[in-house]
């Protein structure tokens, strides 16, 4: 266990590998649905996305699909998502958009498991987005990546 995902056990690990498996097969239609989501619930930070949705939706997928790759090994995708941080600041991205983007992921997973989500499946999603946005946020507050 590396000490960047101690907070998740492995149940959680479990039920987000086998939830994401479910996932992946629908690709475009997940990814279109949390943008839905998210433009839906803060019409305000759209103009935040300049390129091309079809790019920024693949660019989420990837980033997605790594850190369930490396949910067991959090720290060989450390340094890309500090990266994403920092982005995301030049982007204008405040610490206050975060919950709502968790709330936009944790809609479209439901959406996309329909009847096979529920809360034990919802709570470890939840849990790995608070770690994965904990070291985002350090990027994006960091005055410079080493």
């Amino acid at each position: 266990m590396d000490r960047f995902n101690m907070g998740l056990t492995e149940i959680e690990r479990e039920a987000i590998t086998s939830s994401f498996s479910l996932i992946n097969n629908q690709e475009q239609r997940f990814t279109s649905f949390f943008y839905d989501c998210l433009f839906d619930m803060a019409p305000l930070i759209k103009p935040m996305f300049k390129r091309d949705r079809k790019l920024i939706e693949e660019h989420f997928y990837m980033i997605f699909c790594a850190a369930v790759d490396n949910i067991h090994h959090l720290d060989t995708i450390r340094s890309t998502l500090l990266e994403l941080g920092a982005r995301h600041r030049d982007y204008g991205v405040k610490v206050s958009h975060f919950p709502i983007v968790k709330s936009a992921l944790i809609l479209a997973i439901q959406h996309e498991l329909k009847g096979q989500s529920n809360a034990s499946i919802e709570n470890a999603w939840s849990n790995y987005y608070d770690e994965l946005a904990a070291i985002i946020l350090e990027g994006m507050l960091a005055d410079k990546i080493a």
